[in-house]
């Protein structure tokens, strides 16, 4: 990871605690949480929906709502500024877009946060850069060089030395290999 992406994912892990606290202070106070369901048939409530309600069966003031979001939101996030840390981006992707996920309409920057992270390490493996305007320099450099017959591989900023000439495959064992027909041209 660079530095701009781990100020992001901190930034995010910030977020996420924010989040988590407001679920937490939810779970303390005993806010009131409701969820409502259909009749199952004719008008009975199946046994987790006690309350009638018009014409839905209710759930009022479940406290384990609070709780499970709390420590779920809380945990992921820790493995976010766990993996941040690390400076691992595959880890902190995943983890991302899987709490943007779950979270639904409050995830929305942590899903933004994993699938950016995923468009910059696919830059970063295909083309050696990872920012928007080197990607597309040395993109327009590859097409130039397929369209003038050259080897479009991107040039290599990291290792100066020189590529070794082609290698020769392995050669086939008698013993575990079986044997190929020739191809046809």
């Amino acid at each position: 990871m660079d530095p701009i992406e781990r100020k992001v994912s901190l930034f995010a892990v910030g977020l996420a605690v924010i989040i988590s606290l407001i679920f937490g202070i939810n779970w303390v106070r005993k806010a009131a949480w409701s969820s409502s369901q259909k009749f199952v048939k004719g008008k009975a409530c199946p046994p987790a929906f006690p309350n009638h309600v018009k014409a839905y069966c209710a759930l009022v003031s479940a406290q384990s709502h609070w709780a499970t979001q709390f420590l779920f939101v809380f945990v992921i996030g820790l493995v976010i500024l766990i993996f941040a840390l690390r400076r691992k981006r595959a880890g902190v992707a995943c983890f991302a877009c899987f709490l943007g996920i779950a979270l639904g309409l409050f995830g929305v920057v942590f899903l933004f946060l994993g699938v950016w992270l995923i468009v910059r390490a696919f830059r970063l493996q295909r083309y050696g850069e990872a920012s928007w305007s080197g990607s597309n320099k040395v993109a327009r450099e590859m097409a130039q060089a397929r369209k003038e017959g050259r080897d479009p591989a991107p040039k290599a900023s990291a290792s100066p030395t020189p590529a070794p000439g082609p290698v020769a495959p392995p050669s086939a064992s008698k013993r575990y290999t079986p044997k190929q027909k020739p191809r046809k041209r």
